[in-house]
């Protein structure tokens, strides 16, 4: 009976399959990235409302350095000083010291 088959089959959590099909598909280091760009984007906009996160756009994230384009000179200022705060709450919602360094370009 095909009933008693499934249901000795046994099933692995979506969770454990993921993180190995994305290694062997060779885009980690893609989706690494795309999930800095997102969490960057939220925490920005946590710390500093939407008004002013609209004066930055992430730009890109590679080997630990996240890349952000202010649109405005205080917007770059404002930035840079609160890199540290910005860069640990990055991390903390990541779960892991992904984020070495954020590069403000103007």
């Amino acid at each position: 009976m095909v009933i008693d088959k499934l249901s000795f089959m046994s099933f692995q959590s979506i969770r454990k399959i993921l993180p190995q099909a994305v290694r062997s598909a060779g885009i980690e280091k893609q989706i690494t990235a795309v999930r800095v760009l997102e969490t960057t984007q939220k925490v920005i906009q946590r710390l500093w409302g939407e008004e002013k996160a609209n004066y930055l756009v992430m730009i890109s994230f590679s080997a630990g350095t996240l890349k952000i384009r202010a649109l405005a000179p205080v917007a770059a200022q404002e930035i840079k000083i609160a890199t540290v705060q910005i860069q640990n709450e990055i991390n903390r919602e990541l779960g892991s010291k992904v984020v070495h360094q954020i590069h403000v370009v103007v």
